[in-house]
């Protein structure tokens, strides 16, 4: 016989009963127990279908705007002329305008393809109404002004130079053979500058000489910028360039609405979930420094060494610094958006992680901690570039040193660098010390109101009709941080058509691009003059936004910085040249 006692709990509770046979509990126990089981339940339950409704009902946060009230008509030339476009890119391809460093250019190969341009190009180096300079004598810009009278003209900008095509081992062809060559079923223009950047030169030389032939001229006064320097910083092309338009802009009473430079690409198979083209808007660039790592000690026989080296400690130093990463700033930076505003055109299950990302921003950050590409998007990025150490193998130095070079997401700067890489060295033994530093640029309006913005993704759209456009951050430098202080729109974009496969073929081995891809280049730049002549009147550029680009700073997925630091920086006197035509 078994016999039970009643605590004064069971007995409040009301009574005893047995719980599956198996224990015995009181009413009130059982109430608690099912509500711990169930409430987590239920809560999960919940979750569960708001991700689901806010996964099924997710708009598009970019909402087109039309410009334009005439039917877009795009060029669709025939094939002889696709042809011909192709050979005028490759034959700028064939000069090796290489930059080593800001001493070392292939001088005589930019002037040569100076010649070149114009030979190919002669309407627009010959109209009354294209003013040409030569900035540095190796840079150009040009100004094409328009039929009506305007203060807000914008810029077109990439750059000559290329980098140097390194083992030619590694290259199928000559790396400067710029031929049209047949690959995988399909026409390619071959050679190093086929994507970066001589398809964007020549694609916007031969929309203008379109748009020119026969006296045309664009509504809108706009300027062309072809820097000579921009592998090796800029500073003598952009940077004397920017001098040059700062004082046109001041004679001709005008002010510089919007910039479109080099950047990220129409892109597929790169964005995870997304099948689709997406047309990938750089609305800021990330900004850079590079820092000299430094450990001094004693210099002795390699039979008795010290329990530490000099190199010992550097080696240490480093390995920290690639083991504790800069912290993730999904939730902070414009990447944030890149992917909400991907959210409508993902797979399902993609889908219902983009647009909800209050829920899973830390999944999607830990994903993109595991991609390096996708990675370097969402922090700032560390590299150990050189080290340097010894000088003969039965003596251990006195001295190490090694190169770091760190690309800065654009909600730090180099205070946060500096004590990051500190904390997480953790020894004064190792001296840090940054050689050069350039701050991440401000963040480009990228609301739905925002003109500039529309005029560039709008002309990508009637291109690439298929492809869906979001903004997003430039991992890489370009020689926009130059005219920082001429506008605050700057963008950074060009049609190159884009695979997973393709991106190492940028500054890496057998770089190309399609012919057909060529012809939406110029295409796409044909329809940024039509589009950008819809505002030829100047509008109001403080007038405030809303959504997506002007949002308050503690705003989950935006952030403000200020930009003293970058305004404030001044280029020194420039020689002009300007071509009397």
């Amino acid at each position: 016989m078994r016999i039970y006692s009643k605590s004064k709990f069971d007995m409040e509770g009301g009574g005893e009963s047995a719980c599956c046979g198996v224990c015995f509990c009181s009413k009130l126990q059982k109430k608690i127990c099912c509500f711990l089981i169930w409430f987590p339940v239920f809560i999960i339950l919940i979750l569960l279908a708001v991700v689901l409704i806010k996964g099924l009902t997710v708009q598009d946060r970019f909402e087109r705007m039309t410009l334009l009230k005439e039917e877009v008509v795009l060029l669709n030339p025939d094939n002889e002329t696709k042809i011909a476009w192709a050979n005028k890119l490759g034959g700028a391809i064939k000069f090796p305008t290489v930059s080593r460093s800001e001493t070392d250019q292939n001088v005589e190969e930019i002037s040569k393809l100076h010649d070149y341009l114009k030979t190919v190009f002669p309407v627009v180096f010959t109209l009354e109404n294209v003013q040409t300079f030569y900035p540095n004598s190796l840079s150009i810009l040009l100004r094409i002004q328009g039929s009506k009278e305007s203060g807000n003209p914008y810029l077109l900008s990439t750059h000559l130079d290329v980098v140097p095509a390194g083992d030619l081992e590694m290259w199928e062809l000559d790396p400067f053979l710029g031929e049209i060559v047949e690959q995988e079923d399909e026409q390619f223009v071959y050679g190093r500058g086929a994507i970066d950047m001589k398809h964007s030169v020549v694609g916007i030389l031969q929309a203008l000489e379109i748009l020119l032939n026969n006296n045309g001229k664009p509504e809108r006064t706009l300027y062309v910028s072809f820097g000579h320097d921009e592998e090796v910083l800029g500073h003598n092309g952009a940077g004397e360039i920017a001098k040059v338009l700062e004082r046109l802009l001041e004679e001709n009473n005008e002010k510089l609405d919007f910039l479109l430079d080099e950047g990220m690409f129409v892109m597929q198979g790169v964005v995870p979930g997304v099948d689709d083209p997406v047309i990938y808007i750089g609305v800021v660039e990330k900004g850079w420094t590079t820092l000299e790592l430094t450990v001094n000690g004693d210099q002795s026989h390699s039979s008795v060494p010290s329990r530490e080296s000099a190199i010992g400690i550097l080696a240490k130093a480093v390995a920290n610094l690639e083991k504790h990463r800069s912290p993730a700033k999904f939730s902070s930076g414009p990447e944030y958006d890149t992917m909400s505003y991907l959210a409508p055109h993902a797979s399902f299950l993609f889908k219902m992680v983009f647009s909800n990302l209050w829920l899973f921003k830390d999944a999607v950050s830990s994903v993109f901690s595991s991609r390096p590409e996708l990675d370097a998007i969402q922090r700032t990025t560390t590299a150990v570039t050189i080290i340097n150490a010894g000088f003969k193998e039965n003596v251990i130095p006195s001295f190490a040193m090694a190169t770091v070079n760190h690309r800065i997401h654009p909600t730090e700067d180099l205070d946060d660098i500096l004590k990051h890489d500190k904390d997480v060295i953790d020894d004064d033994r190792v001296i840090i010390k940054s050689k050069e530093y350039f701050p991440p640029a401000p963040i480009s309006p990228y609301s739905n109101d925002a003109i500039a913005f529309q005029i560039i993704a709008n002309s990508a759209l009637e291109v690439f009709p298929t492809a869906h456009v979001t903004p997003g951050t430039l991992m890489a430098n370009t020689d926009s941080k130059h005219y920082l202080h001429l506008t605050d729109k700057i963008y950074r974009f060009t049609p190159a058509f884009i695979t997973r496969n393709d991106t190492k073929r940028i500054h890496g081995f057998n770089e190309r691009i399609a012919v057909n891809n060529f012809v939406q280049v110029v295409e796409f730049y044909y329809r940024i003059i039509r589009n950008a002549d819809s505002q030829v009147e100047p509008f109001d550029s403080d007038m405030p936004g809303e959504g997506s680009g002007h949002c308050d700073a503690d705003e989950e997925g935006c952030h403000k910085k200020d930009n003293k630091e970058v305004k404030d920086e001044v280029v020194d006197d420039y020689e002009l040249i300007e071509d009397s035509i």
